[in-house]
């Protein structure tokens, strides 16, 4: 008989896992709690699902220790950006490589990625059940085993619409591999509610503490309201414990309550595990990085003669030809230096601490935003806990794929490479263990 493969999780690993799994033999089932598969997909990018990327992957994916990271780079050998590319290509999806590396849909839509899959999985015989939510996986000693899953059926009748009332259907369903693939906790409105984690506990998985990944940071400083729907090109450094843990340099969004933008992304996720440690987290902005090494020191020491050309400006007008203007009043405050006091009128080693101050601008981090904000999550199921192909170390028959796993990458398409990839080692090898008897 056909090998069975049941896939939890109809997200890009999920998807991805289905398809290659039922490409080399397999009968396969999704079942997806949400009302419909790949949601998360229609939403990266920002809408135009940045496949993956043709640059150097070193360097850009975080774990816990050195042991993974070899892994992870190891498996992204074995399916790289070429592969994913040739993978799309072959489900009729052409792809365009931009100046970052990054990889795209000609037509830069997410919703054809999503349909290109759902179009392979339809082909392929995969059957797609929605609305189901697996509550017990029951591995069998001699192989296989069944999952315990609840089915939420919509109901037409008016009143119970308004009601907000469905119908419950409970089955057992049989596998001979099963693929974990039920995300992390990153935007749950995708579906990743962490559930994955609890299933994967309960076959006896250890897990790194998820933490947001990919997100916004919440700082202290009344200020940040005044300064709230800024953005200026920035190179942004987190210090841990004040020590320089990370640099980036891109744009910088200024929110209500801390700061977002790429730059912040990048290293966010070091921020999140240095406060969940207990450690100190700051983040060093330095608002004018455009001014050259050199030109900055001209325009630090050369205060007096800026204060003879533009002694009738006011500090903030004399600032705001820097940065943006909001910036100037808050540097302007944070230097004890009234809104309307002129430059002739102040203290030049107050006009130099200004000027520093722009260049290093010190907040501290309190926290990461929420999991709903973030786009990956940082933590999960040890690496070493599965093997080269995924399957579980701790439970036969049963793989664990995609951001349930312990592994991070920066912004850029490295996150849904990784998807693809671990979907499609796992996929393979779970199609391949054998006809069941």
């Amino acid at each position: 008989m056909t090998n069975r493969v049941v896939v939890a999780g109809g997200g890009a690993s999920g998807l991805v896992a289905a398809v290659f799994a039922a490409e080399n033999g397999a009968k396969v089932t999704i079942i997806e709690h949400k009302d419909r598969v790949g949601r998360k997909i229609l939403m990266t990018g920002n809408g135009r699902c940045n496949l993956t990327n043709m640059s150097d992957v070193r360097g850009k994916y975080y774990s816990s220790d050195e042991d993974s990271l070899g892994r992870i780079y190891d498996t992204l050998v074995r399916f790289d950006a070429i592969r994913t590319r040739d993978f799309f290509k072959g489900l009729g999806l052409y792809t365009k490589e931009k100046k970052d590396g990054g990889v795209y849909p000609v037509s830069e839509q997410a919703s054809i990625v999503l349909d290109v899959l759902r179009s392979a999985c339809v082909r392929l015989g995969v059957r797609i059940r929605t609305d189901c939510e697996i509550t017990a996986v029951r591995p069998a000693k001699t192989g296989g085993g069944t999952i315990s899953v609840t089915q939420y059926i919509r109901v037409d009748n008016e009143q119970k619409k308004q009601d907000n009332k469905m119908r419950l259907k409970k089955e057992e369903i049989e596998y001979d591999q099963f693929i974990l693939a039920a995300g992390g906790k990153a935007a749950s409105v995708s579906g990743s509610d962490g559930s994955g984690y609890e299933l994967a506990k309960r076959l006896g998985h250890s897990i790194v503490e998820p933490l947001p990944a990919l997100v916004q940071l919440k700082c202290e400083g009344s200020f940040f309201k005044a300064l709230s729907g800024v953005r200026a090109q920035s190179r942004v450094r987190l210090l841990i414990d004040g020590k320089e843990a990370a640099s980036e340099e891109g744009e910088l969004q200024l929110t209500d309550y801390g700061i977002s933008g790429i730059p912040v992304f990048q290293f966010s996720r070091l921020a999140s595990r240095a406060i969940y440690e207990g450690k100190r987290c700051e983040a060093g902005i330095n608002f004018i990085s455009y001014i050259e090494e050199a030109d900055h020191v001209i325009l630090d020491k050369s205060m007096d003669d800026n204060i003879k050309d533009f002694s009738y400006k006011t500090v903030e007008e004399f600032l705001s030809g820097l940065v943006h203007k909001k910036v100037a009043a808050v540097i302007c405050r944070q230097n004890g230096i009234a809104s309307g006091a002129t430059v002739g009128q102040t203290d030049s080693r107050k006009l130099r601490d200004c000027i520093r101050m722009l260049a290093d601008f010190r907040v501290r981090i309190t926290a990461p935003n929420s999991f709903e904000n973030a786009q990956v999550c940082c933590g999960g199921i040890p690496l070493g806990e599965v093997n080269e192909n995924f399957m579980s170390r701790k439970c036969s028959n049963i793989y664990i794929v995609g951001e349930l796993l312990d592994c991070d990458g920066i912004c850029g398409g490295y996150n849904l490479q990784w998807a693809w990839a671990t979907g499609a080692i796992a996929g393979t090898d779970a199609a391949l263990q054998g006809d069941r008897v």
